[in-house]
């Protein structure tokens, strides 16, 4: 399994990458790359499970950073543009565009992959994880085609296929999963085991929704109310200690509260309210687990002054009181 990259300013540049075929692995490989393109400053994390390959990218470019690129096997990928923006065009029309912007996901598969990858935002963090089709098989069992609705069917005959036609928000329940797996301390066969578990979470959710035949009503929605929309969720999570009412986001956004509300649940799966508690929450529970904090102090930290009303806040987002993180850490 060989890509190849080539770079636009530097097309004398080609980068090559090889890989054992289906991504197999009897143990689990974990390295660190560093970049040596003179327009990239950062680093990648590979890590190569049984059949799954995931890249962990953090870096800075000089954009608009473009890249011909060229795979000699079927992609399968589940693409997190947590910053930044990825688009790529193919070269054959049989083929299918995947705009990813910043705070979004998609999952795809391209048979074929031969075209142009543009990046336009001079920091790019993401988490992308390949599989082969044998994984998901694995994973799925004998009911692989059932439990992959569409998206199975798309695999057997080979044809492209993109999860959403336009990619989602990456919401605060699937920030837990991938901060689970980027910060992942465990090693060798317990990495391995717990990483796949992490996958097939997701893998889970995904496809639920698709056997669900989950409508997007979202995508209905005229681009600019679903950038006003987006442009609500980055002033909520710009100022999670003194969150902004539903009121003063609308004025801000210049969206009325109906609309703001409605929209803000089409697009994210839940009231602003919801979304709200839960990222102060994903924030109280980073600060306790990795940089020591008190319940009081993490409690404070988020906005709440009564640090048993913040432990009630908790429980009913995790299920389990935030004293047992300072028990486990």
């Amino acid at each position: 399994m060989k890509s190849v990259y080539k770079n636009h300013l530097y097309p004398h540049k080609i980068t090559t990458k090889n890989f054992s075929e289906g991504f197999k692995k009897r143990v689990i490989e974990d390295k660190i790359i560093i970049s040596d393109n003179p327009l990239i400053d950062g680093e990648t994390r590979e890590v190569l499970l049984n059949g799954v390959k995931l890249n962990m990218r953090n870096g800075k470019i000089s954009p608009p950073f473009m890249v011909d690129v060229e795979h000699d096997f079927p992609f399968l990928k589940i693409h997190f543009e947590i910053e930044g923006s990825s688009v790529y065009t193919p070269k054959n029309k049989e083929s299918v565009t995947v705009n990813i912007p910043g705070g979004h996901y998609n999952f795809f598969f391209l048979p074929k992959v031969c075209g142009t990858l543009r990046y336009d935002k001079p920091v790019r963090r993401t988490l992308e994880i390949l599989f082969t089709k044998e994984y998901l098989k694995r994973v799925f069992g004998t009911s692989f085609k059932k439990e992959c609705a569409d998206f199975g069917t798309a695999l057997e005959q080979n044809k492209p296929f993109l999860m959403w036609a336009k990619s989602k928000p990456i919401t605060p329940s699937l920030y837990r999963i991938i901060r689970d797996i980027t910060d992942c301390e465990f090693e060798g066969g317990l990495k391995k085991a717990y990483l796949e578990s992490k996958i097939t979470e997701m893998l889970t959710i995904f496809f639920n929704r698709l056997k669900t035949k989950e409508t997007n009503y979202s995508d209905n929605l005229s681009e600019e109310d679903y950038n006003k929309v987006l442009y609500a969720e980055t002033i909520i999570k710009e100022n999670i200690k003194t969150p902004f009412t539903i009121a003063q986001l609308a004025i801000i956004t210049g969206i009325n509260q109906f609309k703001l509300k409605r929209n803000f649940k089409l697009i994210f799966g839940k009231p602003i309210f919801t979304y709200v508690t839960e990222i102060r929450m994903a924030e109280a529970k980073k600060l306790i687990i990795e940089k020591g904090y008190t319940i009081s102090e993490a409690a404070y930290e988020i906005g709440y002054k009564n640090p048993q009303h913040f432990t009630v806040a908790f429980k009913k987002v995790y299920h389990f009181l935030p004293s047992t993180l300072k028990r486990v850490t």
